[in-house]
């Protein structure tokens, strides 16, 4: 019996209540979170399409056409929120060249942003945006002039940046919900 007493003794650990204003305070930003992914959900799902579908066809992919050569074996393809550039010969695998700002990792990295007012991840990711805006035409350019080598160091870079902000969106929301429960 005494076993029991002294194990039962290192397990229970007395739980401390948080005050109404501390509760209060996690609540409205887990609210808020939750607030700004369901209005950036909605937002890019019902407004989106149509708007980059439009910018697609009628800017992007008219501008990227003027580059291409005649004799040239690459193929410019729209997708939903994105351009493919393709090889007839096979000489490279097929790259997908999105529009940064139109990016769902870019809102939803943002809507997870917000709430937190943390402006460092927020100034990284719209400074990286702002650079993808210079560089990723520069990149399509190049591939469709012959430089097919940057293929590969596109695609893995499509992946990283993705993910970069979506480690950043959840950074963000751990540091507040951590600043929040001291």
């Amino acid at each position: 019996m005494e076993f029991v007493c002294l194990f039962l003794s290192y397990c229970i650990n007395i739980v401390v209540s948080m005050d109404y204003s501390e509760r209060s305070y996690r609540y409205l930003f887990w609210r808020q979170l939750i607030i700004s992914l369901t209005a950036v959900g909605l937002v890019y799902i019902l407004f989106f399409p149509p708007i980059i579908s439009f910018a697609i066809g009628e800017f992007i992919l008219p501008a990227f056409d003027s580059f291409i050569k005649p004799d040239s074996d690459i193929i410019i393809a729209p997708g939903r929120d994105e351009l493919f550039l393709s090889s007839l010969s096979d000489s490279f695998s097929s790259v997908r060249i999105d529009i940064p700002f139109f990016s769902v990792h870019f809102w939803l990295a943002m809507a997870m942003i917000w709430p937190t007012k943390n402006r460092r991840f927020s100034r990284i990711i719209w400074i990286y945006i702002g650079l993808l805006l210079l560089i990723y035409p520069i990149l399509a350019i190049s591939i469709i002039n012959g430089f097919t080598w940057l293929v590969p160091l596109v695609n893995v870079h499509d992946k990283v940046y993705k993910a970069l902000f979506m480690i950043l969106g959840v950074l963000a929301v751990r540091e507040a919900d951590e600043l929040l429960r001291d």
